[in-house]
């Protein structure tokens, strides 16, 4: 059986405030973080803050917020490497705008503002089109749902806009009302039917996952996504026959306040299972498929996923307080609870939530990685490159070349397509419907505008 290519990528909406310039609405924020980009990047071009940079990315104003979308990668790894990557370009650019101001300006890796709004952090997988997609929204919304006892950010405030006191592990789950729907801004549906492949559309369907949070933790981003790869590769073979939850979208609110891992969920076939019961069976399902079919990083997922699993079932949060998000968080803020006497609706733990959050120094998730109390990321090397290098293996390093060594040729760039000018202004539409190709193999480096132009359909995989 051989393993059909991954792809990967995450799209994330940052929060954003500037206390001091309450004059300056969000959206105006987010165009000023999206015109300093520091890297190589395609112009701002009259009112549309939509940019391709130099690493394959992209990153755009949307609805208010700065958004960055991490190129096409081909595993786990790769996948935090570029988010991470992201994540320095916003915070460089907000530090840049406050010089500019006179004014800090902060960002949120966060999902919502606890009064009631929600913003998105999604993530892409292409699947084949010949995958049932009956069979893909049946089996999706338990994914998800047992999924957040290992990656929920964790969050202060109970319902939309934070209207009970308490804690709970996903700062989405009170969000989202039915089992499946297009929308992503209300009436949200746990399996996202957008199918936008951004590919081949006979050949491809991309995956798009709204109800997943935003981490801080590299490791729960490098978990999570491998986690639902590893179910998803599994799937398209037909081999993920797992528990079926019967009411996914009151289960995600169940599991979500569940800090005790406990509470059994009613499932489709009859009977009860608990979150953790649920993921400790698809361990079981999908780990000799992925060893078989070759799937990137197979080994060490699953043994992360069985030990995070094991220290959640005998320890709780305390077991996974160096991992987890939602864990860590929790641990942190007990011990404000604990030290000061504060209930949970004390003001003080909603900040030190958000704080959680911020991107840069300040942020509370940055200095407990710098004193080893949170498993650390990317090497920083590795993550300096990637601000600036697209992956060798997707198309995004035919898109990343372009506008690195000949931005002053693209006119227009989109994920599947380049429009660009020859050294005589003459239009050409670069179309890279493939994913695959268009990569760092075979590629010349250093080569003109014209010869890319001429020698493009020639490139193979």
């Amino acid at each position: 059986m051989a393993r059909m290519p991954l792809l990967l990528g995450t799209e994330t909406e940052y929060g954003i405030t500037a206390p001091g310039r309450p004059d300056l609405a969000a959206h105006t924020l987010s165009a000023l973080v999206v015109e300093a980009c520091g890297v190589a990047a395609t112009p701002v071009v009259e009112d549309s803050r939509h940019r391709m940079l130099g690493n394959g990315a992209r990153f755009y104003v949307d609805h208010g917020h700065p958004e960055y979308c991490t190129p096409e990668t081909t595993s786990p790894s790769d996948l935090l490497l570029h988010e991470v990557a992201g994540d320095r370009i916003v915070a460089e650019a907000a530090a840049s705008v406050s010089r500019d101001l006179g004014s800090p300006v902060r960002v949120y890796k966060n999902n919502t503002d606890g009064k009631g709004q929600s913003y998105g952090y999604h993530e892409n997988y292409l699947l084949r089109r010949s995958t049932p997609w009956e069979a893909v929204e049946d089996a999706l919304p338990t994914l998800l749902v047992t999924r957040v006892v290992l990656a929920g950010a964790g969050r202060v405030g109970l319902g939309p806009g934070s209207e009970r006191p308490g804690f709970q592990l996903s700062q989405r789950a009170d969000f989202f009302e039915r089992v499946s729907g297009l929308d992503t801004t209300q009436n949200r549906g746990i399996v996202n039917t957008r199918d936008e492949p951004h590919a081949l559309p006979r050949d491809w369907r991309r995956l798009h996952v709204i109800a997943g949070d935003a981490t801080r933790s590299p490791f729960v981003t490098w978990l999570k996504v491998g986690v639902l790869g590893l179910c998803l590769a599994a799937l398209e073979d037909g081999r993920l026959p797992g528990p079926r939850l019967a009411d996914p979208v009151t289960a995600f609110g169940t599991v979500s306040r569940d800090l005790t891992l406990t509470v059994p969920l009613p499932l489709a076939a009859g009977g009860e299972a608990t979150a953790l019961e649920v993921q400790r069976e698809l361990l079981g399902v999908v780990g000799g498929h992925a060893r078989r079919v070759g799937f990137p990083e197979a080994d060490a997922l699953l043994a992360a996923w069985a030990a995070a699993l094991d220290d959640l079932g005998r320890d709780g949060a305390a077991g996974v307080a160096d991992r987890l998000d939602w864990a860590a968080k929790l641990t942190l803020l007990e011990g404000y609870r604990s030290r000061e006497g504060l209930a949970w609706d004390h003001p003080k733990l909603a900040q030190v939530d958000l704080a959680w959050a911020e991107l840069g120094e300040r942020g509370i998730a940055e200095r407990l990685q710098s004193a080893g109390r949170l498993t650390p990321g990317p090497d920083a090397g590795d993550v300096d490159r990637a601000m600036t290098t697209p992956p060798a293996d997707t198309r995004a390093h035919t898109r990343g070349t372009w506008v690195t060594e000949h931005v002053d040729h693209v006119v227009a760039a989109g994920w599947d397509s380049l429009l660009v000018r020859d050294s005589a202004r003459a239009l050409h539409t670069l179309r890279m419907p493939d994913p695959f190709r268009h990569t760092a193999a075979g590629a010349e480096p250093g080569a003109s505008a014209d010869r890319l132009v001429r020698t493009h359909d020639r490139r193979t995989p």
